[in-house]
Protein backbone atom coordinates (compact mmCIF):
# COMPACT_ATOMS: atom_id res chain seq x y z
CA UNK A 1 0.00 0.00 0.00
CA UNK A 2 1.19 3.24 -0.93
CA UNK A 3 2.31 5.65 2.23
CA UNK A 4 -0.18 8.42 2.75
CA UNK A 5 0.70 12.23 4.47
CA UNK A 6 -1.78 14.14 4.09
CA UNK A 7 -2.39 16.40 6.80
CA UNK A 8 -4.35 15.57 9.65
CA UNK A 9 -6.57 18.20 11.57
CA UNK A 10 -5.87 18.83 14.71
CA UNK A 11 -2.77 16.28 14.50
CA UNK A 12 1.12 16.97 14.70
CA UNK A 13 1.81 13.91 12.47
CA UNK A 14 -0.09 12.12 9.82
CA UNK A 15 1.63 9.23 9.75
CA UNK A 16 2.02 6.10 12.20
CA UNK A 17 6.19 5.28 10.84
CA UNK A 18 7.42 1.88 11.57
CA UNK A 19 8.01 1.05 14.37
CA UNK A 20 12.20 0.10 15.05
CA UNK A 21 11.34 -2.38 17.06
CA UNK A 22 8.20 -4.03 15.59
CA UNK A 23 8.77 -3.51 11.84
CA UNK A 24 5.32 -3.29 11.31
CA UNK A 25 3.41 -0.46 9.57
CA UNK A 26 -0.37 0.70 9.50
CA UNK A 27 -1.67 2.94 7.19
CA UNK A 28 -5.15 4.02 6.75
CA UNK A 29 -7.30 4.03 2.94
CA UNK A 30 -8.74 7.64 2.31
CA UNK A 31 -12.58 8.18 3.63
CA UNK A 32 -15.06 8.08 0.17
CA UNK A 33 -16.89 10.99 0.91
CA UNK A 34 -14.12 13.60 1.74
CA UNK A 35 -11.07 12.00 -0.17
CA UNK A 36 -9.19 12.50 3.39
CA UNK A 37 -7.72 10.08 6.61
CA UNK A 38 -9.72 9.43 9.27
CA UNK A 39 -9.20 11.17 12.31
CA UNK A 40 -7.94 9.14 14.82
CA UNK A 41 -10.14 9.98 18.29
CA UNK A 42 -7.53 9.77 20.92
CA UNK A 43 -7.44 6.38 23.29
CA UNK A 44 -6.45 6.42 26.96
CA UNK A 45 -4.85 3.62 28.45
CA UNK A 46 -4.42 2.78 31.26
CA UNK A 47 -0.20 2.26 32.70
CA UNK A 48 -0.11 -0.34 35.62
CA UNK A 49 3.71 0.87 36.78
CA UNK A 50 4.72 0.12 40.25
CA UNK A 51 7.61 2.97 40.25
CA UNK A 52 6.18 6.74 39.88
CA UNK A 53 9.80 7.96 39.68
CA UNK A 54 12.58 7.51 36.46
CA UNK A 55 16.29 7.98 37.16
CA UNK A 56 18.03 9.42 34.47
CA UNK A 57 22.34 9.83 34.48
CA UNK A 58 22.82 12.73 31.59
CA UNK A 59 25.55 14.78 32.06
CA UNK A 60 23.63 17.42 29.36
CA UNK A 61 20.10 17.14 31.92
CA UNK A 62 20.22 19.04 34.69
CA UNK A 63 18.08 16.79 36.84
CA UNK A 64 18.13 13.38 38.04
CA UNK A 65 14.33 12.30 39.29
CA UNK A 66 11.24 12.69 36.51
CA UNK A 67 7.59 12.39 37.77
CA UNK A 68 5.36 11.50 34.27
CA UNK A 69 1.64 10.92 35.09
CA UNK A 70 0.91 10.11 31.65
CA UNK A 71 3.10 8.71 28.48
CA UNK A 72 2.37 9.64 25.47
CA UNK A 73 1.22 13.52 24.71
CA UNK A 74 -1.96 15.06 23.25
CA UNK A 75 -0.25 17.96 22.37
CA UNK A 76 1.48 16.42 18.92
CA UNK A 77 4.23 19.04 18.44
CA UNK A 78 5.66 17.57 15.67
CA UNK A 79 9.30 18.41 16.76
CA UNK A 80 8.76 16.04 20.49
CA UNK A 81 12.33 14.42 21.43
CA UNK A 82 9.95 12.06 23.15
CA UNK A 83 8.22 10.33 20.51
CA UNK A 84 10.63 7.18 20.11
CA UNK A 85 10.22 6.48 23.62
CA UNK A 86 6.37 5.35 22.46
CA UNK A 87 7.87 2.75 20.50
CA UNK A 88 9.22 0.86 23.66
CA UNK A 89 5.78 0.00 23.95
CA UNK A 90 5.04 -0.86 21.35
CA UNK A 91 3.74 1.93 19.63
CA UNK A 92 4.33 4.57 16.22
CA UNK A 93 6.22 7.38 17.39
CA UNK A 94 4.00 9.24 14.78
CA UNK A 95 0.39 9.45 15.18
CA UNK A 96 0.36 6.68 17.98
CA UNK A 97 2.17 9.04 19.90
CA UNK A 98 -0.18 11.50 20.49
CA UNK A 99 -3.24 9.56 20.21
CA UNK A 100 -2.61 6.35 22.46
CA UNK A 101 -1.70 8.06 25.88
CA UNK A 102 -0.77 5.64 28.94
CA UNK A 103 -2.21 7.17 32.40
CA UNK A 104 -0.54 6.25 35.31
CA UNK A 105 -4.17 6.53 37.54
CA UNK A 106 -2.10 5.63 40.59
CA UNK A 107 0.49 7.93 40.57
CA UNK A 108 -0.43 10.31 43.51
CA UNK A 109 -0.37 7.04 45.94
CA UNK A 110 2.79 5.90 44.47
CA UNK A 111 4.57 9.22 44.68
CA UNK A 112 3.13 9.63 48.05
CA UNK A 113 5.13 5.37 48.61
CA UNK A 114 7.93 6.83 47.71
CA UNK A 115 8.22 10.17 49.58
CA UNK A 116 7.40 8.24 52.46
CA UNK A 117 9.98 5.63 51.71
CA UNK A 118 13.82 5.66 54.02
CA UNK A 119 15.10 4.95 51.00
CA UNK A 120 14.32 8.77 49.01
CA UNK A 121 16.82 11.12 48.82
CA UNK A 122 14.80 14.46 48.73
CA UNK A 123 15.78 16.14 45.11
CA UNK A 124 14.13 18.61 42.46
CA UNK A 125 11.41 15.97 40.61
CA UNK A 126 10.79 17.45 36.82
CA UNK A 127 7.65 17.56 35.47
CA UNK A 128 7.57 16.00 33.34
CA UNK A 129 10.15 14.57 30.86
CA UNK A 130 8.67 12.60 28.11
CA UNK A 131 5.32 13.93 28.10
CA UNK A 132 3.62 17.34 28.99
CA UNK A 133 1.74 17.14 32.66
CA UNK A 134 -0.89 19.49 31.59
CA UNK A 135 -1.96 18.18 28.21
CA UNK A 136 -5.88 18.11 27.56
CA UNK A 137 -6.55 15.04 29.38
CA UNK A 138 -4.86 16.45 32.93
CA UNK A 139 -8.30 18.98 32.82
CA UNK A 140 -10.33 16.05 33.66
CA UNK A 141 -8.16 13.49 35.18
CA UNK A 142 -6.20 16.04 38.06
CA UNK A 143 -3.73 13.50 38.55
CA UNK A 144 -1.00 16.63 38.10
CA UNK A 145 -2.66 18.13 40.51
CA UNK A 146 -2.86 15.32 42.83
CA UNK A 147 0.99 14.75 42.57
CA UNK A 148 1.96 18.77 42.95
CA UNK A 149 -0.83 18.44 46.33
CA UNK A 150 1.69 15.44 47.50
CA UNK A 151 4.72 17.27 46.87
CA UNK A 152 3.74 20.10 49.28
CA UNK A 153 2.69 17.87 51.87
CA UNK A 154 6.18 16.73 51.72
CA UNK A 155 8.18 19.66 51.08
CA UNK A 156 9.73 18.22 48.04
CA UNK A 157 10.86 20.70 45.34
CA UNK A 158 9.52 20.08 41.65
CA UNK A 159 9.85 21.70 38.85
CA UNK A 160 7.59 22.22 36.26
CA UNK A 161 7.75 22.58 32.01
CA UNK A 162 4.53 23.05 30.06
CA UNK A 163 3.12 24.63 26.72
CA UNK A 164 -0.13 24.16 28.29
CA UNK A 165 -2.22 27.49 30.30
CA UNK A 166 -3.95 24.86 32.48
CA UNK A 167 -1.13 25.02 34.73
CA UNK A 168 -2.95 28.61 35.92
CA UNK A 169 -5.39 26.23 37.95
CA UNK A 170 -2.73 25.05 39.95
CA UNK A 171 -1.75 27.86 41.04
CA UNK A 172 -2.85 27.61 44.79
CA UNK A 173 -0.64 24.62 45.25
CA UNK A 174 2.01 26.62 43.57
CA UNK A 175 1.51 29.49 46.01
CA UNK A 176 1.88 26.79 49.10
CA UNK A 177 4.90 24.98 47.26
CA UNK A 178 6.33 28.87 46.25
CA UNK A 179 6.27 29.44 50.33
CA UNK A 180 9.16 26.81 50.96
CA UNK A 181 11.34 28.10 47.57
CA UNK A 182 10.29 24.35 46.21
CA UNK A 183 8.99 25.16 43.01
CA UNK A 184 9.79 26.41 39.61
CA UNK A 185 8.07 26.94 36.38
CA UNK A 186 8.94 26.87 32.84
CA UNK A 187 6.58 27.77 29.86
CA UNK A 188 7.94 27.45 26.40
CA UNK A 189 6.47 29.81 23.88
CA UNK A 190 7.77 28.44 20.26
CA UNK A 191 6.32 31.51 18.30
CA UNK A 192 3.87 34.05 18.57
CA UNK A 193 2.18 33.29 15.28
CA UNK A 194 -0.89 31.32 15.95
CA UNK A 195 -0.44 29.41 12.01
CA UNK A 196 3.14 28.22 12.94
CA UNK A 197 1.43 27.18 16.35
CA UNK A 198 -1.22 25.29 14.61
CA UNK A 199 1.00 23.37 12.31
CA UNK A 200 3.96 23.09 15.06
CA UNK A 201 2.12 22.27 18.70
CA UNK A 202 -1.35 21.60 17.42
CA UNK A 203 -3.38 21.12 21.07
CA UNK A 204 -1.39 23.32 22.82
CA UNK A 205 -2.39 26.43 24.24
CA UNK A 206 -2.21 29.86 22.12
CA UNK A 207 0.99 32.13 22.45
CA UNK A 208 -1.42 34.59 23.51
CA UNK A 209 -2.79 32.32 26.78
CA UNK A 210 1.19 30.91 27.91
CA UNK A 211 2.28 34.97 27.84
Amino acid sequence: MKRLHQKIKGRGSSDNPINRFEGNYIDYDLDEETGEKPHPKTTFLTDHTKEIISYNKSPDIPFNAGLNVYRGCEHGCIYCYARPFHEYLGFSAGLDFESKIMVKHKAPELLKKTLQSAKWKPQVIAMSGITDCYQPIERKLLLTRKCLSVLAEYRNPVGIITKNHLITRDIDILKELNEYNCVSTTISVTSLDNKITELMEPRTSRPYRRL
